[in-house]
């Protein structure tokens, strides 16, 4: 007989590599953190969409950022309302395919957001911007439907078949999300850390002071964090290092709601271009200076802000240089 345990299930089984089996009250904190977690992050991930739309900003960094609140959006949930599947062994299979594809976009957009920054901070950035946003909707949209699309069809009818409505450590299905996921946490932490490191060379080759160094490097780190996806690396820590998985299902779950305070509100730009929007006036840096483009058409003085404020330095050095 078809029986499923999904019911109790809660963030920290998407990256968990074995079966586990936590004490009844661990499990009943862990799944309403998960809810009230996915409660906030719902609404973070809909004010950054709204943002987003609301003000004029034409960044593909954005873009990449855009999509993938909607993709947290969807995945969440898909996440949330999954336990209505869990009683037909075929709406299992469906939930399985939806979490499994919508999450792995999330990580696949996060990964486009910095090769795009890695190639802004190169200015290795070239052609029309149709045709760079048709390679960030590949890696964001359509690899994940290539890797889901392959796991089904490698493991079969044992895809979404197991003691929870997700992927199994015993056959292995398991890594078609977890190993994906390590290897866009990975790059995104390399280019995260070269970009701290290129702000940090700039600012002692301008002689800024430690302070202000100090300033800019975790201003680029606060608003970069939570795109970056580090904290899902949390979630392969073994079970029952209990704090490890509080702290997974605590970052994780309400991931919307860091983007939207973090990468959206930190960014005085962004704020800026509200407040004008909202005919609050702005000061001198508005929409005067947001308006100057580079030569791949986008906004750069709004990508650097986003970056970090100290970013915003190189990008001018680098428009003066011969």
């Amino acid at each position: 007989p078809w029986a499923n345990d999904s019911d109790l299930a809660n963030y920290g089984f998407l990256m968990q590599t074995e079966f586990y089996q936590l004490p009844l009250h661990i499990e009943y904190i862990l799944v309403r953190m998960t809810l009230v977690g996915i409660g906030l992050s719902v609404v973070g991930s809909l004010l950054s969409v709204f943002l987003i739309c609301y003000v004029p900003i034409r960044s593909d960094g954005l873009f990449a950022v855009g999509n993938m609140c909607v993709a947290l959006l969807g995945a969440q949930l898909a996440f949330a309302g999954a336990e209505n599947a869990f009683p037909q062994k075929i709406m299992c299979k469906i939930s399985t395919a939806s979490i499994h594809y919508l999450f792995l976009s999330v990580h696949c957009w996060a990964l486009a957001f910095f090769l795009h920054l890695l190639l802004k901070l190169t200015r290795l950035l070239h052609g029309k911007r149709a045709k760079r946003r048709f390679v960030l909707v590949s890696i964001g949209w359509v690899v994940p439907m290539v890797i889901v699309a392959t796991t089904a069809v490698l493991v079969g009818d044992k895809y979404g078949d197991e003691k929870l409505c997700w992927l199994s450590p015993d056959n292995g299905s398991h890594w078609a999300f977890v190993g994906p996921v390590c290897f866009a946490c990975a790059v995104n932490v390399t280019i995260l850390l070269l970009v701290i490191l290129v702000q940090l060379k700039h600012d002692l080759k301008k002689d800024v002071s430690l302070t202000k160094r100090l300033k800019n490097a975790l201003s680029t780190l606060m608003v970069q964090f939570p795109i970056s996806n580090v904290t899902w690396l949390l979630g392969i820590v073994p079970a029952h290092y209990v704090a490890v998985q509080y702290l997974f299902v605590l970052l994780n779950a309400s991931q919307g709601m860091f983007i939207f305070a973090c990468h959206m509100m930190c960014s005085t730009q962004i704020r800026g271009l509200l407040k004008s929007r909202l005919g609050a006036g702005v000061g001198v840096d508005g929409p005067k200076q947001n308006s100057q483009s580079d030569s791949t058409g986008n906004t750069q003085s709004v990508e650097m802000d986003i970056v970090g404020e100290g970013l915003k330095t190189i990008s001018s050095s680098k428009k003066r240089e011969p």
